[in-house]
């Protein structure tokens, strides 16, 4: 049975709390998107577009705390002009390190495609003696690739 989330909103500081259905295919974040105060009272924003509320405010998110492979922390600064910039694609193209980790990723995912296809290789990697000619040969190529 699929879950149903619902937000509720005032719609009059005396009125009963109203009741919206949110849709299950949208993704509602909540989290504090400036270090900005807030706005004073009376301050009357009224955008057209959500264009003109990205423009006002601005959203940053500061020093958000990743783990590199060694358990260090690595911190990194977001910022969103739109509503793309939520994506996962934005996000890693925004962060160096995400980045980095996700051509590592790939490049495995490269070496996994080779070793799947390639009949010659997966072989090798079959037999023990091949495996370990294999295993010599690629640590002379790292050997050599880390001296130059």
């Amino acid at each position: 049975m699929a879950k149903k989330t619902v937000i509720s909103k005032v719609l009059d500081a005396e009125a009963v709390d109203g009741i919206i259905e949110f849709p299950q295919n949208k993704t509602l974040y909540v989290d504090q998107f400036t270090d900005m105060a807030p706005v004073k009272p009376g301050d009357v924003f009224q955008p057209e577009t959500m264009d003109d509320v990205f423009a006002k405010y601005q959203p940053e998110k500061r020093n958000v705390q990743m783990a590199d492979i060694n358990g260090q922390p690595v911190k990194e600064n977001f910022k969103f002009n739109a509503i793309k910039d939520f994506d996962d694609k934005e996000l890693i193209r925004q962060s160096s390190y995400l980045s980095g980790q996700k051509a590592a990723v790939d490049s495995y995912r490269a070496i996994e495609q080779q070793l799947i296809k390639n009949k010659v290789l997966r072989r090798a990697f079959e037999d023990p003696e091949g495996r370990k000619h294999l295993v010599s040969a690629l640590q002379a190529l790292l050997s050599e690739l880390e001296n130059n």
